[in-house]
């Protein structure tokens, strides 16, 4: 407030009279005015000293944040250099193993190269020693030869002499026996020295055999020192980036602790400015730096005004303000803040509920706008002497309050509103899906320029870019690569050199007698698998009655089975650059194209199932007669009756770049978890509300749009809605999972579900058309293919090599998975709609399973992420650095997914599809079957392999099928090995659990009883009520090869689920046992590796 006018020009004499000669009447009032003056220029002089006592408050509260804010910093970066210091620690240790491993691998090259030299001595003696045979042979034959002459002569001469003296038949007798005797002699020698031979020709392929698996170990061993080194020098690189990061954090610790001295120096010197401005300093003494000076009124006194401040050091601070009471009412408003940024509390704690344990939530280092500490001991200045505090100073402390209230905004409103956006958005996004496939079925025959037009925006707007196959020309070489380069991890794991047998009683190897523990086909061999006889393993195996310690096998490989498999870009950059070549084009897209073949390329179909990763054949409609005729949804309704129920999956329907979770509050970024659930419908329910959203609601928003393309925006809008309304509604099934139920609640009433029909079986006599239909394709694509491994297991195993169907709409999804075991699978697009495929080539499964595992998304439990389903995000995958293919697949294709491949998919339009397994007879695919065998087992709860390894290696040796590939002859014979261990420590549960029985008869309630088939060939057998060729535990569908436990309602049951599961009927146990073991040793001994 300025002083009053009156006071700053006070009376003035009406003349210049001396005051002397002043009346007395003027000489008062002069004198009045003087007092008057004087006060006001003590109250002036007060004002003056109270705001520069503010000021000098306000900058000692500065200060004093700025000091907090530079102690938070250090303590932020103090942390980080702990954090460092530990991370630098962790790579050194690192480091000291990476050479730790590098000199193993030395010691371990040193001990095989000194086994290879006395194998290769081994073998020049034996090259020696049967070289020196072979001669002694040859002259015992060139001798044989000399001595059968001379024997001719002699028995000429004998008759000659015989017939001249007439002796009798005695003498002839005589000298035919001597001739005989000597050609026998001779004989026997020759066969004596040929199983000499033949006994070294074995040793010496032995010997060779371990030579061969020598140099294979040495490969190994080089390249895993190669690896070792590069991961040494990449953490010595890491760990001089963390030094020099140290360093960085040392000098910024130096900075700011010399800030902190200042502001330290700055806040004493204010302090002390403040006591003597209280103790009554004059005017000089309570001026302040920062002070700037400001226009005068024509009184000399300074008006208040906002000024702006920055410390010496460049930091933001909050701005110091000058004012007079009619500033008052602007100085606590708040700052505002744009809504968005406004962190939702409701949301917050929703987002964290879901976050994966071990996600730190960090805050920011630094404020925006000033730092954001606390400002509890500012403000605390001494009052005058005699006086209470300044009441001024209150409102200085308003201007910097302790911290920003924001008002809570109502956030289930909020969220409520933007997850109705959501699904507004994708409704519209599923009319325009809806109008791509009217069109696609139907066109736009008669329609304006302007409607085409308009139509084809819409299809633009929802057309999938980033897609990329190339056409090879017929007979083209796709480049070998060995498993897709991951051959040598495949034997390492499936077919490990032999190592020495633990000693009894090892805790790696101990296993429980309640039950046989399941067969596993990774992890050590005690046993060479090339020598050892089916005697041998039966011997070992029987030793675990006593020992508890298995002596022929050891425990998997949990640690290299549980991300499967991870290879290097080495397959990819080959198949690019063929790629390049075929189209004759550079690849410019960012997914990795896939190849496609015509149908009569016979040659390139068989290089592609040995070596790609995912690949497609066109135009399979009338392949060797199969029609898809055979598949339509008239004949499919015949088939499967119409009151039949169908598995529908609900899924909302959004673009494959997003994933929405329709059950969540939420919605946070980059989601990759799968919210679907299942329902039961009937059939003619299902199929009638695809054809009325088509052909009813679709049509009439289409002729809409054609009609009046300029309002198709708003036409779209009511479609969608229209589709909403009309959608398949929900029901209530007693198929209905309870987990279904609970999805269900959570579906809110703004929310389009679409309607996808899976997994419909197409099995049994009413669909006998459709079955001999996928038997006319090749026998490599075939359901029942002849060759192939699935169909030595002379079952139809539902799911698998059974032919299924799914009956889809629009953004129907199938989410992200492996095949049962990793094997091929079967995919024809019946159309009319196309399908948009994503895959990861089988190198990079592990790399996926990192990201998949760590995602924010969702929390993980498991051991391995693909113990569940996801959403992978395409622009995560480029992100990652992790391979890809994306390609849209149209009707009359087939999609053919190898072996290892992880893939997920998305229809575009209306379509069908028909789908099953495969399993290519190879080493690669029975080797990654086996992985993925052990693979599930790792993963606990009843997880079993539905692919019956052991039935079909048996069957497979058994029926004498063709195995030229000599890897593969090595893992069946491995794979043959383990299984008879497993079959001999069975055999002997079985008959100790009977000698437990029959001592405490009283005290047991299962008894067990051996029943002995002596089956021999192969002659597929039934089991209790199954009529399938495998066994399975009813229980846990655990798969029972040989002895087959089955109860008095001939339940089949493993032993595991007799011991640990209540409520079955375990009484009487009877054990059916088909084959006996010595017939299968003679199996084993009989297949020979080379």
């Amino acid at each position: 407030m300025d002083p009053p006018e009156d006071s700053m020009n006070p009376l003035k004499r009406q003349s210049d009279k001396p005051v002397d000669s002043l009346s007395g009447m003027e000489k008062k009032k002069l004198k009045e005015a003087i007092m008057a003056r004087n006060n006001d220029i003590e109250d002036v002089s007060k004002r003056l000293e109270e705001n520069q006592l503010q000021q000098l408050i306000g900058n000692l509260e500065l200060f004093q944040n700025q000091k907090n804010y530079v102690e938070a910093k250090i303590k932020v970066v103090e942390k980080k250099q702990e954090e460092w210091v530990l991370k630098e620690k962790m790579v050194q240790l690192d480091i000291e193993n990476f050479q730790n491993e590098k000199q193993q691998c030395s010691i371990d090259m040193k001990i095989v190269e000194s086994k290879t030299q006395e194998l290769r001595s081994k073998i020049d003696e034996l090259t020696g020693k049967k070289a020196d045979l072979k001669s002694k042979k040859e002259q015992k034959i060139s001798q044989f030869r000399n001595d059968k002459l001379w024997m001719e002569n002699e028995e000429d001469e004998y008759a000659e002499l015989i017939a001249e003296n007439e002796l009798g038949t005695k003498t002839d007798d005589r000298m035919k026996n001597e001739v005989e005797a000597r050609k026998q002699v001779h004989e026997a020698e020759i066969l004596a020295m040929d199983a000499n031979l033949n006994l070294l020709q074995t040793q010496l392929d032995g010997f060779v055999n371990k030579e061969a698996e020598n140099a294979t170990l040495k490969s190994i061993i080089l390249k895993k020192q190669e690896e070792l080194n590069g991961q040494e020098e990449n953490a010595k690189k890491v760990l001089e980036d963390l030094r020099i990061r140290q360093d960085q954090f040392s000098d910024e610790i130096k900075t700011l602790e010399v800030k902190k001295e200042k502001i330290d120096a700055d806040i004493e010197a204010t302090k002390q400015e403040i006591d003597d401005g209280n103790d009554g300093q004059d005017e000089q003494e309570t001026e302040h730096p920062v002070m700037t000076q400001s226009q005068s009124t024509s009184n000399g006194l300074e008006r208040p005004r906002r000024v702006s401040f920055t410390n010496d050091f460049g930091d933001p601070v909050f701005p110091i303000v000058r004012y007079d009471d009619s500033d008052a009412e602007h100085i606590d408003q708040p700052v505002e803040q744009d809504d968005e940024d406004i962190p939702n509390q409701d949301e917050q704690e929703d987002h964290d509920k879901e976050q994966e344990e071990g996600d730190e939530v960090q805050a920011d280092e630094a404020p925006t706008d000033g730092p954001s500490c606390s400002t509890q001991d500012i403000g605390k200045a001494k009052p005058k002497k005699g006086g209470k505090r300044n009441p001024k100073s209150k409102k200085v402390q308003q201007r910097y309050p302790k911290s920003k209230k924001v008002q809570k905004r109502d956030s289930k409103a909020k969220v409520q509103e933007r997850s109705q956006q959501i699904h507004k958005n994708y409704e519209v996004y599923n009319a325009k899906l809806h109008v791509k496939a009217y069109f696609r079925e139907f066109g736009y025959t008669g329609a304006s320029d302007a409607a085409k037009q308009a139509v084809d925006e819409i299809i633009a707007s929802v057309e999938e870019k980033n897609c990329s196959v190339v056409q090879l020309v017929q007979g083209a070489p796709f480049p070998e690569n060995e498993c897709r380069g991951l051959k040598t991890q495949l034997m390492q794991i499936t077919m490990a050199p032999r190592v020495e047998k633990p000693e009894s009683g090892s805790s790696s190897s101990r296993r429980s007698w309640d039950y046989v523990r399941h067969l596993t086909y990774t992890g050590d061999m005690y046993l060479d698998v090339a020598t050892v006889t089916g005697e041998d393993v039966i011997k070992c195996a029987a030793e675990f009655k006593t020992t508890k310690t298995n002596h022929v096998f050891g425990p998997p490989e949990t640690e290299k089975i549980c991300d499967v498999l991870e290879g290097d870009s080495t397959v990819v950059d080959a198949e690019r650059t063929f790629f390049e070549q075929q189209s004759q084009h550079p690849l410019n897209g960012s997914s990795h194209p896939i190849p496609v073949i015509s149908k009569d390329d016979e040659e390139g179909l068989k290089n592609l199932l040995a070596n790609a990763s995912i690949f497609m054949v066109d135009d399979v409609n009338g392949w060797n007669g199969f029609q898809f005729e055979a598949f339509n949804l008239e004949k499919i309704s015949e088939v499967l009756k119409a009151n039949s129920d169908v598995q529908v999956l609900r899924q909302v329907p959004q673009p494959t770049n997003k994933n929405f979770n329709f059950t969540a509050e939420h919605q946070k970024k980059d989601e990759s978890g799968v919210y679907h659930f299942t329902e039961h419908h009937k059939l003619e329910d299902f199929l009638g509300n695809h054809k009325k959203c088509l052909q009813e609601v679709t049509r009439e928003a289409y002729n809409e749009i054609l009609a009046s393309p300029a309002n198709k925006d708003e036409i779209l809008e009511n479609l969608g809605e229209e589709l909403r309304k009309h959608q398949l509604p929900l029901g209530k099934h007693e198929k209905d999972t309870e987990a279904a139920e609970v999805m269900k609640k959570k579906v809110p009433k703004s929310a389009t579900l679409l309607s996808f029909g899976t997994n419909v079986d197409l099995t049994g006599e009413a669909s006998e058309e459709q079955e001999k239909n996928c038997a006319k394709l090749p026998d490599s694509l075939a359901p029942a293919g002849r060759g192939t491994l699935l169909n030595l297991a002379y079952e139809k195993i539902p799911g698998l090599n059974d032919v299924q169907m799914y009956l889809k709409p629009p953004a129907a999804r199938t989410t992200g998975h492996f095949e049962s075991n990793s094997i091929g699978s079967i995919n024809i697009n019946l159309g009319p709609g196309d399908c948009v495929w994503f895959a990861i080539p089988a190198e990079f499964s592990q790399s996926l399973g990192k990201i998949l595992r760590n995602h924010r998304a969702r929390k993980d439990t498991q051991r391995s992420a693909f113990a569940q389903t996801w959403w992978p995000n395409e622009e995560e995958c480029i992100k990652e650095g992790i391979v890809f293919h994306k390609f849209v697949q149209k009707p009359g294709q087939l999609v053919y997914v190898c072996i290892g491949t992880y893939h997920w998919v998305q229809s575009d339009g209306y379509t069908a599809n028909v789908s099953w397994n495969v399993m290519q007879p190879s080493f690669h695919q029975m080797a990654v079957a086996a992985i993925m065998n052990d693979h599930y087992l790792d993963l606990g709860c009843d997880n079993h392999s539905i692919v019956p390894i052991e039935y079909i290696s048996w069957n497979m040796v058994i029926s004498q099928e063709p195995v030229e590939e000599k890897d593969f002859r090595k893992l069946l014979k491995v794979i043959m090995m383990r299984s008879l261990a497993n079959l001999q420590a069975t055999l002997d549960f079985i008959n100790n659990k009977k000698e437990r029985d029959d001592k405490n008869k009283k005290k047991k309630k299962t008894t067990v009883a051996l029943i002995r088939m002596e089956k021999t060939g192969v002659n597929p057998m039934t089991f209790g009520q199954d009529e399938d060729a495998v066994a399975r535990c009813k229980s846990c569908a655990q798969v029972l090869f040989n002895f087959v436990p089955v109860n008095e309602e001939n339940v089949i049951l493993c032993f595991k689920c007799i011991h640990t599961k209540k409520g079955l009927n375990t009484n009487k146990i009877n054990v059916i046992q088909c084959y006996d073991l010595d017939y299968l040793v003679s199996v084993f001994d009989g297949f020979q590796i080379e």
